[in-house]
């Protein structure tokens, strides 16, 4: 039961008053709104029921199905690999070209996601934040204090790249398309807007050598990529290829 208190009050400040005048009296009425008490509005309730008949069958549609949980860890979970490789394809198409590397932060990863059926409403409780795709191009210097910034915790989420770990720094960083990280070359990582704006303290990351807006919600980039999946007819599975590899 919800109450919410309204407080009516005639009143008058003195600075506001013209000269000579002043608040001869004041009087005040206290209402009480009981949502339990009060009575439903039936044409209210006719006029949300196609919104929320909509909204439920978009939140319902099956996009693909998972033969396990799959759930985030620190340290090579499968949903963390799960979900920056979707971004890495989904940016590259998006993009129009290859990307190096996806970057994702593991706080902004809010829930697993199920075994059996993995619907639109499942996207949106792993991701409900509407944070943008954007493709930074950095210097290997720069690509290596952002791994090594997210290493210190055991929580670099990464697709495109393999590496050891060792007292919160990368070591033998190879990239799946050959490259290897080398100080002076550049490199293009798809990595959300709110880490690109200096977020979970990758402050450095405002003085990227370009930034490229590919307008693309992270969210909804994920939701494509399930559907794509489904569209395969196998079910995805919960495993971990051991890309980050503490020593």
């Amino acid at each position: 039961m919800k109450k919410f208190v309204f407080l009516l009050a005639l009143a008058g400040l003195s600075a506001c008053q013209p000269k000579g005048y002043h608040v001869a009296s004041r009087t005040a009425s206290l209402t009480i709104i009981d949502s339990a008490a009060a009575p439903a509005d039936s044409s209210v309730a006719r006029f949300l029921t196609p919104y929320r008949q909509k909204l439920n069958s978009t939140m319902n549609e099956v996009l693909t199905r998972s033969t396990g949980r799959i759930e985030k860890k620190p340290v090579d979970g499968p949903l963390n690999e799960l979900l920056t490789d979707a971004l890495l394809q989904q940016a590259a198409q998006r993009y129009g070209k290859p990307l190096d590397a996806s970057h994702l932060n593991y706080g902004g990863i809010r829930n697993n996601l199920p075994a059996g059926d993995i619907t639109t409403g499942s996207i949106f409780e792993v991701m409900p934040f509407d944070n943008q795709l954007v493709v930074l191009t950095l210097t290997g210097t720069m690509l290596k204090q952002l791994l090594d910034h997210f290493a210190k915790g055991d929580k670099l989420v990464i697709s495109g790249l393999r590496a050891k770990t060792h007292n919160g720094e990368v070591q033998d960083v190879t990239f799946t398309n050959g490259r290897t990280l080398q100080p002076s070359e550049t490199y293009t990582i798809a990595i959300s807007d709110y880490v690109a704006d200096g977020g979970d303290n990758a402050n450095f990351l405002k003085d990227a050598v370009k930034r490229e807006n590919i307008n693309y919600l992270i969210r909804d980039a994920l939701i494509d990529y399930f559907r794509q999946q489904g569209k395969t007819g196998q079910p995805l599975k919960p495993v971990s290829d051991g890309r980050i590899t503490p020593q």
